[in-house]
Formats: structure tokens, C-alpha cells, sequence
């Protein structure tokens, strides 16, 4: 689009440079974008394998602790002072197993420790002051009957604003359990644990623990909203929304418990790096886009430096300076292009000098031809003029002494000689009018078009007849032009009104102007006879006429002369007619603004 002619009105100086940064865009925007998408998928798909890879880690690493906790219950249930007081249920034992069971909470993790007999109802319980735990871990407790090791560890309650899980080991006797001792683990993580923990996954990752019925989940502080993922569907990550941000996510269980761990990555974490590359691609690109636009403009200037020296020759030597030669030493098609143009140049120097010599010969047989041509229009002037006024002379004194002894065919014919005689002079002067209008050279100046007319038609009606005809001149604005040529055309035009139109009883004359396309378009306009527009080519050529001489006279060179001088004020003149219904003759010359 930038190529179309006109468009941004550019050199080829700029469009080359404009062009190379296009493509250059174009190109690099294409690489960036496949690049970006490519590393964007790689990103997304190793973000996805390493928290698949943290969250296996995590369940391995929990599983650990938690097998150790298992382990240490399984060793404390099984501890002698348990199996004698679920076997005996005296006082000593009693008091003994209740010693047993405050040693089992010394960690302060362990809020509390309960011992239960074999049909899973409670006989002692050692708590922290002001900490009860309600809670029956009846399918904690099934499954540890179950269990091969008779031990487990089970969900997560919540009972306050506390969260904790028990772990269940049976006290076995002859491999049957005779009790339970559950031990209550507060879910509770320091800060000491989460910073490792965010040290282990990596920064903007959150851990999150759940129930595998997915109707707990907690990130170790307090209960959170469950997230939007299918607890079936694990070993997989997921995408989604949590908080109006877009999150990867990838579930796990944690072996040997009824826990879920959830490790989620934030989705535009995991592309920073796609989008940090992108930038890298951007800024690089930039770079060479602006490397290249320079090195587009200095091959372009190198290109049309030449090209601006041959512009500015053909400009000279179409303002007519012939001299301007082009000064090159390139080997390349621009250099041959100048030589050519320099051999071009001297071409039209010798075809300028010879066309002008050519010129001055033909200026000087044309001033011989036109003197000749003058004097003889003189001579003939003179030569048929002197024997026309003794034809007129004489026939005039035989028709005053002689016409009352003539007879009526006599009469007759010396009238016929006489108006024939004076339809020859007007003849004669009519052409060497016409000869002399080529050779007369038009002045141009400010012409008073209403005026000019006025005083034409003021010529023209003399003698009464100004009461006979009725003449509307209109607004007639001025025109560039010379005024003795323009007053021969209004003379013709309006003597041609008053000739055609002198038969009508009321015969009316109107002369106006208009404007067209920067023109003015000055018209006559007569009732009179008219004449058929098929015949209107013949109008303006001398001595055609359109009727016939005994109808109305003339020597049919007025309307040629009326071209001629238009024609040589670069204007039109042309006519339109009906029979019977007049015509009106317009012509067309450039206003006072404009050159003639």
C-alpha cells in the first residue's frame, strides 16, 4: 500500500527505508511470535513436569514423617504398662498407664493421647489444659483393625479454630489388638517448616493438604476454599482459577494416609520466562529494524544521489537550458544511465541549434512571404478597385442622365450593374479584412464587454432604425482581449441579428453572457429566419452561405472573420438555430484573470 502511487506522497529515498522496515517488522514479529510460542509451550510443560516431580517428592518426603509417627505410636501402644492395665483394668496399672500416656504428649504437637479398649471405647485420655477433643476416629480405628501393621494415620478435623489428625496404633496380644492408642496431631506449621518448604518448591508456589474426599483442604494455617480440581483425577495437573488468577495445579496422594497434597504454581510464573525471552526477542529486533532502516537509507541516498543529479538535468533542459551535463564515475546501470543521458543531452543540443537555424529560415521566408503577400493584397486592393470605381462612376451617371429613356429591362440591369459593383468592394474590403487578421498581433488587455457592445449596436442603428428594432443588452462582464478585434465580432454578429431578423414584424435582438467551466460565454440572440443546424458546420467558412443572395445580401466572410479572432484569443465560437425561429451565435473568451 505504500508503493501506490501518491500514497504518502514518499520518495524513493524514504520508500526504500520505509519498505526494509516492514519487512523487517514483518520478519521478526513472525520469528518472536513462533519463538515465544514455542518457548511458552516448553515452559508450560516443564512448569508442569516439575510440580509433578514436587508434588511426587512432597508425598514421598510426608510419607516418611509420617511412617515415622506411625512407627513411634505402633512402639508406645505396645508398651507393657498398656497390655497389663487393658488386662487387668486395676488401680496401679491404671495410674501407670496414665503416666504412660502424659510421656506420649510431651511433644507440644500432640494435644492429645487417648487409650481405647477393644470395642473402641475410651479408658484414658491425657490432654493439654482446656483441650478436648471430641471426635471418635471410627474409620481411623477400622482401618487400623484392618491394617497389617494395626496402625494408620487419619484425616484431618476440625474442632475450634484448631485442625488436627490422629494416628492410630493397635495394642496387640497374641496378634490380635486388645486397644488402641490414638495420639491427636495439631496441624499446625511454623514458620521455620513453610520457609523450608517454599525453598523446596520454588517461590510463588503454594502447598496445599486435603482429606481424599476433598471435603477438607488446608495450606497447614487454616482451612481454605477447596479448589475447583476432580480429587479422582490424579496424578495429572489442571489448570484453573483461584482468586481471579490462573493457576497450575497437580495433585497427589500421600502413601499410606488419607491425605491429598496439591502443590499450585501461578500460570504467569511459569511464563516469565517464555515472556522475558519475548522481551529479549522485541528489544533485539528493534535494534535491527533500526540497523537496517540505516542501512536502507544509505544505500537508498546511494541510489538516488545519481537519480536527483538526472532530475535535476531533465528539469533544466525542460525549462529549455540544454547545457546541464550529469558527472559520474559508477560502473553500474546508474552510471550507464547518465552517460546515456549525456549522450542524450548533446543529441538535442545539435537537434536544438539545427531546429533553430531551421527556424531562422523559415522566420525569414515567412517575413518575405508576408511582405509579398502584403503587397499584393495592396496591389490588389488598388488594381481591382480602380476599374470597380469607373464601372460604379459611370453607371452611376448613365442611371442619373440616361434611366428615364430606358426601358424597364434596361433599368433593370444597370441597377443589377451597380449593386453588383458595390457587393465587389464590399467584397474586396471583406477580404483583405480577413488576410490582414492572421498578421495583426493581438494586444490584451481589460476589455468593457457592455460597452464595446453598446457602442456596436449604437453603429449599427442609425437612421430611424433604433425605433424598429428592440435590442436587450444585458450584464456583460468584462473579458482579456484585444478591443478592435472584439469590436469586429460584435459588429458581425449583431449586423448578422439586424440583416436576419429585418423581415419579422417585431424583430428583437438580445445580447448576454454566462458562465462555463471558467469561461465567459458571451451570446446574440434574433427572431429571425434561423437556419437548419444539419448545414451549421458550413457557417463559419468564407463565403459559405446558408441563403441565398437575393434573400439577404452578403459576401459570406464575417463569420469566418468572427472565428479567426476568436480562435487567436484562445476562445470557441459556435452557433444553434431553428427555422423560422431564430438563432443565437455564442463565443467564449477568458475572463479578466486569465491569459489570453
Amino acid at each position: 500500500m505504500l508503493m501506490r502511487q501518491g500514497s504518502f506522497h514518499l520518495s524513493i529515498q524514504q520508500r526504500l527505508p520505509v519498505l526494509i522496515c516492514i519487512l523487517l517488522i514483518c520478519v521478526i514479529a513472525g520469528f518472536s511470535w513462533m519463538s515465544y510460542i514455542g518457548v511458552r509451550k516448553a515452559a508450560l510443560t516443564t512448569g508442569r513436569e516439575r510440580l509433578s516431580s514436587l508434588t511426587m517428592q512432597l508425598a514421598s518426603m510426608f510419607q516418611q514423617s509420617t511412617r515415622t509417627l506411625v512407627t513411634t505410636t505402633s512402639t508406645a501402644a505396645n508398651q507393657d504398662v498398656f497390655k497389663n492395665y487393658l488386662q487387668s483394668g486395676d488401680t496401679a496399672s491404671r495410674k501407670a498407664a496414665l503416666e504412660a500416656l502424659t510421656k506420649q504428649r510431651q511433644d507440644t504437637n500432640f494435644l492429645s493421647v487417648e487409650l481405647l479398649n477393644a470395642d473402641k471405647t475410651g479408658l484414658l485420655c491425657s490432654a493439654h489444659e482446656g483441650v478436648q477433643v471430641t471426635v471418635i476416629p471410627r474409620l481411623e480405628l477400622s482401618i487400623a483393625e484392618r491394617a497389617p501393621d494395626f496402625s494408620t494415620v487419619g484425616k484431618i478435623y476440625t474442632e475450634g479454630d484448631s485442625m488436627y489428625y490422629p494416628i492410630v496404633a493397635a495394642v496387640i496380644q497374641d496378634r490380635k489388638p486388645i486397644g488402641y492408642l490414638v495420639k491427636w496431631r495439631q496441624v499446625h506449621a511454623t514458620p521455620k517448616t513453610l520457609e523450608q518448604l517454599s525453598q523446596l518448591i520454588g517461590t510463588n508456589a503454594t502447598l496445599y493438604f486435603g482429606n481424599n474426599d476433598g471435603k477438607l483442604w488446608t495450606d497447614m494455617i487454616k482451612p481454605v476454599a477447596a479448589p475447583p480440581v476432580d480429587t479422582k483425577q490424579l496424578l495429572t495437573t489442571t489448570e484453573y482459577m483461584r482468586n481471579g488468577q490462573a493457576v497450575v495445579g497437580a495433585m497427589r496422594p500421600v502413601p499410606n494416609t488419607q491425605w491429598l497434597i496439591l502443590i499450585e504454581f501461578s500460570r504467569q510464573t511459569m511464563l516469565d520466562t517464555a515472556n522475558r525471552y519475548l522481551y529479549w526477542l522485541l528489544a533485539i529486533g528493534a535494534v535491527l529494524v533500526i540497523a537496517g532502516m540505516l542501512a536502507a537509507w544509505l544505500m537508498s541516498r546511494n541510489i538516488t544521489g545519481p537519480l536527483n543529479k538526472l532530475t535535476a538535468a531533465a528539469s533544466a533542459i525542460a525549462a529549455g537550458d540544454y547545457t546541464p551535463m550529469v558527472q559520474t564515475n559508477r560502473r553500474d546501470e546508474l552510471g550507464k544511465l547518465a552517460r546515456s543521458f549525456n549522450s542524450m543531452t548533446q543529441q538535442i543540443r545539435n537537434a536544438q541549434h539545427e531546429l533553430e537555424e531551421k527556424v531562422r529560415l523559415r522566420t525569414a521566408q515567412l517575413e518575405t512571404a508576408n511582405k509579398e503577400l502584403e503587397a499584393f493584397s495592396y496591389s490588389v486592393s488598388h488594381d481591382l478597385r480602380a476599374p470597380l470605381r469607373i464601372i460604379s462612376g459611370y453607371s452611376t451617371l448613365l442611371n442619373e442622365d440616361y434611366g428615364a429613356t430606358l426601358d424597364a429591362d434596361g433599368k433593370r440591369m444597370l441597377s443589377a450593374v451597380i449593386s453588383n459593383t458595390a457587393m465587389m468592394g464590399q467584397l474586396i474590403d471583406d477580404l483583405i479584412s480577413f488576410s490582414r487578421m492572421e498578421r495583426k498581433e493581438l494586444i490584451a488587455l481589460a476589455v468593457d464587454m457592455r460597452s464595446l457592445a453598446e457602442s456596436c449596436v449604437k453603429e449599427l442603428l442609425q437612421n430611424g432604425q433604433e425605433t424598429k428594432y428592440r435590442v436587450q443588452v444585458g450584464n456583460l462582464p468584462p473579458c482579456r482581449g484585444d478591443s478592435s478585434m472584439l469590436k469586429q465580432v460584435w459588429l458581425n454578429l449583431v449586423s448578422n441579428a439586424i440583416k436576419y431578423s429585418s423581415r419579422q414584424a417585431n424583430p428583437c435582438i438580445e445580447i448576454g453572457a454566462e458562465e462555463r467551466g471558467g469561461m465567459q460565454v458571451y451570446f446574440v440572440r434574433d427572431n429571425g429566419v434561423g437556419f437548419d443546424m444539419q448545414y451549421a458546420h458550413k457557417l463559419f467558412g468564407v463565403f459559405q452561405r446558408l441563403h441565398r443572395q437575393d434573400e439577404f445580401e452578403g459576401t459570406g466572410v464575417g463569420l469566418a472573420l468572427v472565428k479567426r479572432i476568436i480562435d487567436k484569443h484562445n476562445g470557441e465560437v459556435w452557433g444553434e438555430a431553428v427555422p423560422g425561429k431564430g438563432a443565437t451565435f455564442y463565443f467564449s473568451l477568458p475572463g479578466t484573470n486569465r491569459q489570453a
